[in-house]
């Protein structure tokens, strides 16, 4: 009889077991290509992609995909005068060659993608390997991240949140020591400055209303 016990006891434990790891896998297939690439960074914060942040900010997020900043780095494609005269145009006037592949040019990378340089960034080669090819395409484009700060800790930290409580509130205060950004000027400014090659005037409320759609809270 205490065979059986013990028996049953190994078997209830096993059929435990495998029931966490089958959810824990589920968990793991619902994240965004991004997420399971920085996964090994540990508690730091780390870039996942605009996806990520698709979630809970639906609107914003569609209307940020209209902007240029969405298609920052298609810009860097060759450009034909017949296909996107402004942009051709916009390329002869800073003095650079329209017909050009600027994609893999560290220089403009780093403001044309988001977290170019960092561990979990958009990376210096996108086909060193497939964790590398993910990343690439999560991040190529200036992300919410660009100007939000990478944000693992705190999507993870706001979906938990909003999972017990659906009106839960969030402050920058809260969110900053888990890699929340303010969105201000100088944050623009590390890319829309002097080193720019087209020398736009940068002003930034404009600039601003430009990003995405600002719904009222």
């Amino acid at each position: 009889m205490k065979q059986i016990r013990e028996f049953a006891g190994t078997f209830t434990g096993a059929f435990a077991l495998t029931a966490v790891a089958a959810l824990l896998v589920t968990f793991a297939a619902a994240r965004t290509p991004a997420e399971d690439a920085a996964s090994s960074a540990g508690d730091k914060p780390t870039y996942v992609g605009d996806k990520a942040c698709q979630k809970c900010h639906f609107q914003e997020h569609k209307s940020w995909k209209k902007t240029s900043m969405a298609k920052a780095m298609k810009s860097l494609a060759p450009t034909a005068e017949a296909d996107d005269k402004a942009l051709f145009d916009k390329k002869t006037a800073a003095k650079l060659d329209p017909a050009k592949d600027y994609t893999s040019d560290a220089t403009c990378l780093k403001c044309h993608t988001t977290g170019y340089g960092t561990e979990t960034g958009y990376p210096a080669d996108p086909k060193a390997d497939e964790a590398a090819g993910k990343r690439a395409a999560a991040l190529g484009g200036v992300g919410c991240e660009s100007c939000h700060g990478p944000g693992s800790l705190y999507v993870k930290h706001k979906t938990a949140e909003l999972e017990k409580n659906k009106d839960a509130k969030f402050t920058l205060e809260t969110l900053a020591p888990m890699g929340m950004t303010k969105p201000e000027a100088k944050v623009c400014e590390t890319c829309h400055n002097a080193d720019n090659p087209t020398k736009a005037e940068f002003k930034y409320e404009e600039a601003k209303s430009k990003t995405h759609d600002h719904p009222k809270k």
